[in-house]
């Protein structure tokens, strides 16, 4: 085991429909890679944290819609700029389908934190994939069960924590708590409580970050 200078625990910040956090989550995995052949002894640790970009969002909307009353004309070049900067990272982008508020998602990832099987990191990575990818509207129920699936969890006991209220206060907490941090945007990533990195930086920054955060040279 790495002894306690080497542990680098990593907190991302993130919304599950935000595509630059799918793009860092790719390069922070590189990131990643290279630090644990850079110090053998390094111990890594990432947990994820909420955050919604637009919290007053309605279910089962129209993306394209959304997209074309948040960035109008630019809408089409933003896509093919994401898409393309996706395509390098191994990702194929569909800007097809519908979005939802994001609440249950997070939800839904806080609950597989509390399995402890590692489940949450396996349902960030469906969760994403089906609704970048797949164009799956990650705001339905029988989609998150399916997440859930994917990852390990219990389809039954999942369906029933969703179609409760349970989870929905401590999610909120925890955005208000990025909010009271300065997280003001996604993907933000804080690394041993005390350093920040914003947006989906190269793996290279990302690992000059770790240094930093550990006090070692980069």
């Amino acid at each position: 085991m790495a002894s306690a200078a080497r542990a680098l625990h990593i907190n991302v910040v993130l919304d599950t429909v935000c595509p630059w956090c799918y793009i860092g989550r790719r390069r922070l995995a590189k990131a990643i890679a290279l630090a644990k052949d850079k110090w053998s002894d390094i111990d890594i640790s990432v947990e994820y944290s909420p955050y919604q970009l637009d919290s007053s969002m309605g279910t089962g909307l129209d993306k394209q819609e959304i997209y074309r009353n948040k960035f109008g004309a630019r809408a089409d070049q933003i896509h093919q700029r994401t898409a393309a900067v996706g395509k390098e990272e191994g990702i194929e982008f569909d800007f097809g389908g519908k979005i939802s508020n994001t609440l249950d998602s997070h939800r839904l990832i806080d609950y597989a934190k509390l399995d402890g099987s590692g489940a949450e990191e396996k349902v960030v990575e469906s969760l994403m994939h089906r609704y970048f990818e797949l164009a799956q509207d990650i705001g339905d129920i029988s989609t998150l069960v399916e997440a859930a699936k994917d990852s390990g969890l219990d389809e039954a006991t999942t369906k029933a924590y969703l179609e409760s209220d349970d989870g929905i206060d401590t999610v909120k907490q925890k955005i208000k708590q990025a909010q009271r941090l300065g997280v003001s945007g996604v993907p933000f990533y804080i690394i041993n409580d005390r350093y920040g990195i914003s947006g989906a930086e190269s793996p290279e920054t990302f690992l000059a970050g770790f240094a930093k955060a550990l006090g070692l040279d980069s």
